[in-house]
């Protein structure tokens, strides 16, 4: 992993071999941030995309072998049990050119991922809804 700091955060760049998830976790636990906003692009093969099946309170979860452009990467980074969470939603393409889209489990960079991170200090925590099985924000304010 590569990066630079900038005055909203950071910009960062996964190499090959990468797990993005792990990797982007790891950056954000050595970085010591309290959240932050993401969004990026590149490429990946072996991605596991899921989706949150609410009757269930679980992800269905397919992975996808091959190779994949990563079209948009989209989330957040928080923090659950005292670790950072980063959730993640990709939409991906292969030589078909057909796009498919969920949340991000995991994939390995083939090429690239870049990144920007938006930062904050201000450390967000996430919490499961026991009536959902989902572990959402825990925000401070509502309307």
């Amino acid at each position: 992993m590569k990066f630079s700091k900038t005055d909203f955060g950071y910009v960062v760049r996964l190499e090959p071999g990468e797990e993005i998830v792990s990797a982007l976790s790891s950056f954000a636990q050595s970085r010591g941030f309290g959240s932050a906003a993401l969004q990026g692009i590149g490429a990946a093969k072996d991605i596991t995309l899921g989706y949150f099946e609410r009757e269930k309170k679980s992800y269905v979860r397919r992975t996808l072998a091959g190779e994949y452009e990563v079209l948009s990467l989209a989330g957040n980074v928080s923090h659950f049990e005292k670790a950072p969470w980063v959730h993640v939603h990709a939409l991906i393409a292969g030589p078909d050119f057909r796009v498919t889209g969920g949340h991000l489990f995991s994939g390995t960079v083939t090429v690239t991922i870049e990144l920007a991170l938006y930062v904050s200090a201000a450390r967000v925590e996430r919490q499961e809804d026991p009536a959902t099985g989902f572990r959402g924000l825990a925000l401070d304010e509502s309307l």
